[in-house]
């Protein structure tokens, strides 16, 4: 299946499923100068483009004081982050502001075990603080990610050029009962 970067909506932020963390997992909200955890998690769970030392700086460096409140690890009883997530922001989307799921990470010693889902959870809320509607942007390979968002009500933006292509290519490796409605 070819990697393809597609979007994702809600076009609203009601009945956000509730999913909790594993046993021996919790949340945490991110801490200045944690620029250096977000990009150890990155860089773990990341198998389709290498990331630089200065991603967190281009994707967040104007609004680090946003951070703390909007951003969120996953961490083990310990203390060791395994997971990040940020329910960020998208000004000017279909000429509308969304909220935005934004660089979702775990660490692929701690994949498959629902940390996602209690992840989106999280994030999901924070969003809805001060947005109406939530959109994101992924891609086709990341098969697993794009099942959670699909759970959490988010449908494909079928817009774009690729869409058609994109979302059939997907739904011949997992057929999730939310594309039906989009005959691919």
């Amino acid at each position: 299946m070819k990697n393809i970067g597609v979007t994702l909506f809600r076009e609203d932020i009601l009945d956000i499923p509730d999913f909790n963390f594993p046993e021996g997992f919790r949340v945490r909200n991110f801490k200045p100068g944690e620029g250096n955890i977000w990009t150890r998690i990155q860089r773990a769970a990341e198998p389709f483009f290498e990331i630089e030392d200065n991603l967190f700086k281009k994707q967040f460096g104007e609004h680090l004081d946003q951070l703390p409140d909007r951003s969120f690890f996953v961490i083990t009883e310990d203390g060791h982050e395994v997971g990040s997530i940020t329910a960020w922001w998208y000004n000017n989307w279909r000429d509308k502001d969304w909220g935005l799921i934004h660089w979702v990470a775990v660490h692929p010693d701690y994949q498959g075990r629902g940390i996602c889902k209690a992840m989106m959870t999280v994030a999901m809320n924070r969003l809805k603080q001060d947005h109406d509607r939530a959109m994101l942007n992924t891609s086709t390979g990341r098969v697993a990610a794009i099942k959670v968002y699909l759970d959490f009500g988010f449908k494909p933006d079928m817009q774009k050029d690729n869409s058609r292509e994109a979302w059939s290519n997907f739904y011949s490796v997992l057929p999730h009962p939310a594309l039906k409605e989009y005959d691919l």
